[in-house]
């Protein structure tokens, strides 16, 4: 038993060590964050001046003109501007959503880690009241009801379950929000990606097959072949969440039951794939809404909202775009454009 015992004691020094080393990794990284967070601010700030300070010596040059000729350059200006701003404030707004997303990324890894060290020392603590209970039931001593007195007087057992189901929601949940960074990152300055050349076919059932597994079984999916070899040049992995988010809508568009249809056709100049479904399709008030970033039909816990906004800034990034058609209770076809070189 004492040999046990030590095995016990030996496993959480393991785990103390290793808690401890995460614990100096995160205040590293913390530090770095801080840093990095200090400098983009400051830089932003210096890019603010400089701009203010272009726009003081344009206005002083336009006393210095004829007047009718500085009116039509003003003029002009305030439109330039105007849209300069629009440039700015999105430009903040991208820096605003990449840096939470690097704020709320490190404490998220904490989280998780803690999590997964926390479920193993439970494991560990609950095998060896097991191990300890079953050596005391088996033997004649007078202590042999004490543990299943303690476990009616602490609950035990509920407890154990307890403890599962808060582990298990926490994992889930810190991979919830983990989700959400990584589309923020995305939404707010996609990352560019090595690109290689696909055949069509190739990358759509690539794109297809891990999803099509988890379809529900009153859902079909039907791939539908373009049976050349034309091709575009791509990123895999983002395609595949694209197409991946895409299918995910239309089957919570197709309910208990319904038919969903990839297809493909080439025009002059481009490559579209069509992804169809026959669903409760889109109501006309949220159509101006559906690539807005967070808006989302579904109920609280149902969907992040940032499928489309994410699917359009890949798209994006492979100066494709995305085209949506649907009709509120027919069905809803989105399709994906390749310009083909």
């Amino acid at each position: 038993m004492s040999s046990e015992i030590s095995k016990l004691q030996q496993q959480i020094a393991v785990l103390q060590r290793k808690l401890s080393r995460e614990q100096l990794a995160r205040v590293a990284a913390e530090d770095m964050l801080n840093n990095y967070s200090r400098d983009a601010y400051l830089a932003n700030q210096n890019l603010r001046k400089a701009l203010s300070e272009t726009r003081a010596i344009y206005q002083h040059l336009l006393t210095h003109l004829p007047e009718e000729k500085a009116a039509k350059l003003d003029t002009a200006s305030q439109a330039n501007f105007h849209e300069a701003g629009m440039v700015d404030r999105m430009t903040l707004l991208s820096q605003l959503a990449a840096g939470i997303a690097h704020e709320i990324n490190n404490p998220i890894g904490f989280i998780k880690s803690n999590c997964e060290i926390q479920g193993h020392m439970l494991k560990d603590l609950f095998e060896a009241w097991d191990e300890l209970k079953s050596e005391i039931v088996q033997s004649d001593s007078e202590l042999k009801d004490l543990p299943r007195d303690l476990e009616l007087k602490y609950m035990l057992p509920d407890v154990r379950e307890m403890l599962d189901d808060i582990q298990q929601s926490s994992l889930e949940g810190a991979s919830r929000i983990a989700e959400i960074v990584s589309s923020l990152q995305i939404f707010s300055s996609p990352v560019t990606v090595e690109k290689r050349w696909e055949e069509i076919d190739d990358l759509l059932q690539y794109c297809v097959e891990d999803i099509i597994h988890k379809l529900p079984s009153s859902i079909s999916l039907e791939m539908m072949p373009t049976l050349t070899h034309e091709g575009i040049e791509v990123n895999r992995k983002q395609i595949k969440r694209v197409v991946e988010s895409l299918i995910e809508n239309a089957v919570d568009a197709c309910g208990k039951k319904g038919a969903i249809t990839v297809a493909t056709s080439i025009m002059p100049g481009a490559l579209k794939i069509y992804i169809k479904d026959n669903g409760e399709g889109i109501k006309p008030e949220h159509k101006p809404l559906i690539f807005t970033p967070f808006f989302t039909t579904k109920p609280p816990g149902g969907g992040t909202g940032l499928g489309l906004s994410v699917a359009q800034a890949l798209m994006e990034s492979h100066t494709g775009w995305i085209n949506i058609d649907s009709t509120e209770g027919v069905g809803t076809t989105v399709t994906l454009n390749f310009p083909l070189s």
